[in-house]
């Protein structure tokens, strides 16, 4: 006992000893694990634990220098969970409990007016509605709101709404409510974090009371961004403008469905949302560009070290395109790491290590620790972490083709598996179509979209916006053509969150551990493979009242009724690994579901035959291999989701400030 106890404890030192200088490679992800550990608790904790635990974890880590590196995780994990805490805290967001009975008139500031498919999208601000009224009231607990005008075929009352502006809206309002089933995406606790307390559509275009006012700097970009999409506008067609707005502003709401589908089916959506690429790509691009601008001015390239030069020229570039993009969290997490690596090549020193993303990441996680559980921080982090620990554990470089194969390969791994958690997509001909759009994007697309930046000062952006619309179109085709390669699409199934835990610490002790354990991690990634393909999945959805009925059959996801929870009954189909949801009297569901009255189902479950009942003195008949009925949340034969009830929720059921008054 006592020779295993010793080999344990040298194992934990031998360890510690290894990782030690890697240490701020790790606070990171004890920082990470900490939000997360806040997130998933269903009853909102005192502040004086998160503070008690987290001074305690302070103690420990200044006192025992023996085991540094635990002690030190322990410490990012309980700094986590504080930080989250305080955030949800200062947030502190009024959320819209139900729908008001009348439409309201109110007056608000357009932070910023987006053009989509139907019509215009708004996020309003400081909002006021008439004195003395219920509409008052209500507004002034409002933070920030989101609307949309549904134009329809009004196309001659599409006005341009600056933003700044002061306007009057008239508008049916409605809460934004939590996850639709246990594991869906909860969009309230994303807007909560967004200062967002309702959505509403409005009843008629908003009316002008004052032009642009707002002189804030905020204001003054979403006006500049404002100005550029115009501009887009204005020169390309409605698919191929919505795409160089993407590309330039961060503007999506205007791609169609369609191409969303295309891009999404080849691999190359991350194409769409501005992210590290795109920044990576300009911040290059200009860095390149000055140099060779330098270099033809002798008196410069002298005396002066052109490389710096260029390379705060770069960072300068990248600050204003942060500001046009919106500021994502990719964006913001590839100017972090452009910033740390003009900054080393400031000071003589390697640009580009795996130190940069943990400071990279670190930022992020601190101003807004809600980020970690959006799948836009993951694809870029997890990217990112692939790519630089295997170019890292390469040490060498390699020819610009297999550069690119290699990159691609690597990053498809980490995005592959956050793909199938958040969208229930996995695309096989991703690889090839990124080796052909990506260096399209770099050396053609990218480079014209800045130039048309550059000359919208002089009014001289026609010709680079139009050269730059040929490339997005001729992207698109490409995209087309490979979108319809077969097999190149799959809908799989939601992992559950200990499947999603198995793969991402696996992923992280692969990546960062250098100590010879980090082999457990392979081993992690498929004991994750196996459980995702063992892992249960609901085999009966019940909706309020039953006003729907659905059943996973080896076929498809069959409801009895469509018209009740859509979307909802379209989720569940695709967290099951189904394109789409079918009714029972489809083609796909006649041969395994059958009714023997309006109340009593026969299906094949499990290989089995069972009767869905609502009666629940029906008997159970030869040949049945169970009998189900509906409302006995006891029965423990099935796997059964529970969709949430419409009726309000009193107050002592409240959880988390997110689900504050939701249904």
């Amino acid at each position: 006992m006592n020779v295993a106890r010793k080999k344990v404890i040298d194992f934990v030192n031998d360890f510690c000893e290894s990782e030690r200088h890697r240490l701020p490679d790790f606070i990171p992800i004890g920082i990470g694990g900490g939000i997360c550990w806040y997130f998933i608790l269903e009853k909102e904790p005192q502040p004086y634990i998160s503070v008690g635990v987290f001074i305690v974890c302070l103690i420990l880590s200044v006192c025992i220098n023996r085991w540094r590196v635990l002690t030190a995780m322990a410490l990012a994990v309980s700094f986590g969970f504080g930080i989250s805490q305080l955030r949800t805290n200062y947030v502190h967001t009024f959320m819209l409990s139900e729908s008001p009975e009348r439409p309201l008139t109110f007056a608000a500031t357009i932070e910023f007016c987006e053009k989509t498919n139907r019509g215009l999208k708004f996020i309003v601000n400081e909002i006021v509605g008439k004195p003395h009224t219920a509409a008052h009231k209500l507004c002034k607990k409002i933070s920030r709101l989101h609307l949309i005008w549904n134009m329809g075929e009004k196309k001659s009352e599409h006005r341009d709404y600056t933003p700044g502006t002061r306007a009057l809206f008239r508008t049916r309002l409605s809460p934004i409510y939590p996850p639709a089933f246990p594991g869906a995406y909860d969009f309230r606790k994303q807007h909560y974090f967004k200062e967002i307390s309702a959505r509403g559509f409005l009843l008629k275009p908003p009316s002008v009371i004052k032009k642009f006012q707002d002189s804030s700097i905020r204001m003054v970009i979403e006006k500049i961004r404002h100005s550029i999409n115009k501009k887009i506008e204005q020169y390309l067609s409605q698919d191929i403008a919505a795409i160089a707005e993407a590309l330039i502003t961060g503007n999506t709401a205007g791609i169609s469905k369609e191409t969303r589908m295309i891009f999404a089916n080849t691999g190359i959506a991350h194409l769409l949302a501005i992210s590290g690429l795109h920044m990576g790509i300009i911040g290059f691009f200009i860095f390149w560009l000055s140099r060779i601008i330098l270099c033809c001015f002798t008196a410069i390239s002298r005396f002066f070290d052109i490389k710096k030069i260029a390379a705060v020229i770069s960072w300068l570039v990248t600050l204003i395109y942060l500001g046009i993009s919106g500021c994502s969290v990719p964006s913001l997490r590839a100017f972090i790491m452009h910033t740390l690596i003009i900054a080393a090549i400031l000071c003589n020193r390697t640009a580009l290590t795996m130190r940069s993303v943990a400071i990279a990441a670190t930022f992020v996680m601190i101003f807004t620790p809600e980020v970690v559980l959006f799948p836009s921080f993951q694809m870029s982090f997890g990217a990112v972490i692939a790519i630089v620990s295997f170019y890292a554990e390469r040490g060498r470089r390699y020819n610009a083709f297999l550069s690119a194969l290699m990159t691609t390969l690597v990053a498809s791994v980490p995005t592959a598996i956050i793909s199938i958690s958040a969208f229930n997509q996995l695309t096989l001909n991703s690889v090839p179509a990124n080796i052909i759009a990506i260096p399209f994007m770099s050396f053609y697309i990218m480079p014209m979209a800045v130039a048309a930046l550059f000359f919208m000062i002089f009014g001289l952006s026609q010709p680079f916006v139009m050269l730059m619309g040929y490339g997005v179109e001729l992207l698109r085709k490409i995209a087309e053509e490979l979108s319809q390669l077969p097999g190149s699409f799959f809908v799989m199934p939601t992992p559950s969150t200990a499947v999603m835990a198995i793969f991402v610490i696996s992923g992280l002790f692969l990546t960062l551990v250098r100590h010879r354990i980090r082999v457990v991690g392979v081993f992690g990634l498929l004991l994750g493979v196996v459980c995702y393909g063992l892992q249960p999945r609901p085999d009966i959805l019940l909706a309020p009242h039953c006003k729907s009925i659905g059943i996973r059959t080896d076929q498809a996801a069959c409801f009895s009724s469509l018209a009740y929870f859509k979307y909802v009954c379209s989720d569940w189909a695709k967290s099951l690994g189904f394109k789409m949801r079918k009714r029972y009297n489809s083609a796909e569901c006649r041969g395994c579901i059958s009714a023997l009255d309006e109340d009593t189902w026969v299906a094949d479950i499990k290989k089995s035959r069972i009767v869905i009942t609502k009666d629940n003195d029906f008997q159970k008949r030869p040949g049945d291999f169970a009998v189900f009925h509906l409302g006995d949340e006891n029965n423990d034969t099935f796997e059964v989701m529970y969709l949430p009830s419409g009726e309000k929720k009193s107050t002592a059921s409240i959880k988390r400030p997110w689900t504050d008054g939701c249904y």
